[in-house]
């Protein structure tokens, strides 16, 4: 318990590293601490030096001799303030070993690394493989930083409500007055809730403030919110820095048992933050990789295509985003007026390339072979290969990233064409249900209809053949999709109860397990998509392909 008052300024330094790119985050670091080198305290996210995750790169010798000869550039900087720094170290007591790093936060004073503390909790579950690189420590002593007992702990060190190890809980017995928690905290819907919850229950019980600094990005599937809080010793939130934005600011602390902050929690509706976390990671991905000159993108009239399009949009600008419509005699006129209408509104680029010849052709070449043979489903797929095909064109003849519009829904139960509306580099929507697509829709069009309504309220439709609706061969997707969130959250078995109580027929859950189980195979070869739920089909997903579950 603090007796007296005393104060510290903070700065929060919410960045966005680049993984392997230690010089680029590095400076970034530099920088930040020469222009608030009279600050007290400045915090940097975890593993910001190397980004995060870095997986197996940890394990080359070019990544670990530039992370050693940075942090000692950084120790050199001039500066009053005691840095947090998060990156790996690599001990001499582990070397040779199975886990030879630890995943540390440094603390840099007098251009000197006072102390090292290292994470004592890994997760390893999810898109969290941290066993397979680093040993866990099980120091909790705390330090002193400008004359504040302050606890140290790197992100999965907070969520310690499952592990016996209770890390904040012990800090604090051994005196800490302050906890600063350095994070690479993934987001997902609700997260920010999640963890607002979670460090105010913490400080409340603790009675110690928490400072907690967490990342912004995209890394491959993965995003980084940012949404960096600061909470008083009585749980309430008084500094919240931006969503999906970098943000480096700065708050004067003072830790006193009757301190009154004023709360400043902002919370976000989920839909602008489904936008922004997909608009951040599509943009990362396109701009970090440094390999494109835009994004190409099929257009169908649908909603899909036409919330990737505006995601597009949004993220990279309008003269980047290529949108392309290729008609046979199966498309409605309604389909293509809709597609242009979308183009008009987002003021992107529009192009019309019909696929009947080369569809014509090829069922001509094939009936030479194969005689007569009725239309079926390999005829719808083979449209949306010749579509694949035209769309990778254009992507390697102008140096486009062709940008894929499948959504979790039919990915979950496989109603999508292997190379053919799968194909691309990045799928923006592959983690939203369809139902969550039209609601964000709705969302996007609440001040100017920038999705024309015709394309919210028609049916959808692959229109692979006459009259095609997706309901001939799916449940409805306000039915689908609560049959497969139960599935994919709960696991196949413990679903069944659940959703047998809201009134679904069980020949229906059956019918959505089948096809859900079958699909694996598909899902395993999907190009990469953008996590934005607990539950997504990718990184921190591990099913086999190969199975047989009766049911």
């Amino acid at each position: 318990m603090v007796k007296k008052s005393i104060s510290i300024q903070i700065v929060i330094a919410q960045i966005n590293p680049i993984v392997g790119d230690v010089s680029y985050n590095a400076k970034k670091i530099i920088e930040i601490i020469r222009t608030h080198s009279n600050a007290d305290l400045i915090v940097f996210p975890e593993m910001c030096l190397v980004g995060y995750p870095i997986m197996d790169h940890i394990f080359d010798p070019l990544i670990r001799q530039r992370n050693e000869e940075w942090i000692e550039t950084i120790k050199s900087v001039k500066t009053n303030a005691t840095i947090v720094l998060g990156s790996f170290t690599e001990p001499s007591h582990l070397k040779n070993t199975l886990h030879p790093f630890y995943n540390s936060a440094l603390i840099i004073q007098d251009n000197k690394i006072q102390s090292i503390i290292n994470k004592r909790l890994l997760p390893e579950y999810d898109v969290f493989d941290e066993f397979r690189y680093f040993s866990f420590d099980n120091d909790y002593t705390p330090l002193d930083i400008k004359g504040i007992t302050t606890g140290i702990l790197v992100c999965e060190d907070i969520w310690d409500d499952s592990y016996n190890d209770k890390v904040a809980q012990k800090l604090v017995s051994n005196g800490a007055q302050l906890l600063v928690v350095i994070n690479a905290s993934p987001f997902h819907i609700n997260k920010s809730t999640l963890r607002a919850n979670l460090l105010t229950r913490k400080a409340k019980e603790l009675s110690v403030p928490i400072v907690y600094v967490n990342m912004i990005g995209g890394l491959d599937e993965i995003v980084y919110d940012g949404q960096s809080i600061i909470v008083d010793h009585q749980g309430r939130i008084i500094h919240q820095c931006k969503a999906f934005e970098e943000d480096i600011t700065t708050f004067d602390l003072t830790i006193s048992p009757d301190m009154f902050y004023k709360s400043v929690s902002r919370n976000l509706d989920w839909r602008v933050e489904v936008l922004k976390a997909l608009e951040l990671n599509l943009r990362d991905y396109f701009l970090k990789s440094n390999a494109f000159t835009g994004v190409v993108l099929g257009l169908s009239g649908g909603v899909d295509s036409a919330f990737t399009a505006y995601i597009c949009t949004k993220a990279l600008g309008i003269d980047k985003v290529h949108a392309i419509m290729m008609p046979t005699k199966y498309t409605s006129k309604k389909s293509l007026d809709l597609a242009k209408k979308l183009c008009e509104n987002l003021q992107i680029d529009y192009k019309v390339h019909s696929i009947d010849d080369l569809f014509l052709k090829y069922e001509s070449d094939l009936k030479k072979n194969l005689g007569d043979m009725s239309f079926d489903i390999a005829d719808e797929n083979l449209q949306s290969r010749i579509r694949a095909t035209i769309l990778m064109y254009y992507s390697n003849k102008f140096n486009w990233l062709l940008v894929s519009t499948g959504n979790k829904s039919e990915i979950g139960v496989g109603y999508c064409t292997l190379y053919g509306d799968t194909n691309g580099g990045k799928n923006v929507p592959g983690d939203l249900f369809k139902t969550q697509i039209y609601a964000i829709c709705d969302y996007i069009n609440k001040e100017e209809e920038l999705i024309p309504q015709g394309i919210i309220e028609r049916p959808p439709t692959a229109e692979l053949r006459e009259n095609q609706k997706d309901s001939d061969s799916l449940p409805t997707y306000d039915l689908l999709d609560v049959i497969l969130e139960e599935i994919m959250k709960h696991g196949i078995g413990s679903e069944l109860e659940a959703l047998k109580t809201k009134g679904i027929d069980k020949k229906i859950i059956d019918r959505v397990r089948n096809l859900y189980l079958k699909s694996e195979y598909k899902r395993r070869q999907l190009v990469q998509s953008i996590k934005i739920s607990e539950s997504a089909f990718g990184i921190g997903r591990k099913y086999p392909v190969l199975k047989n579950i009766p049911f």
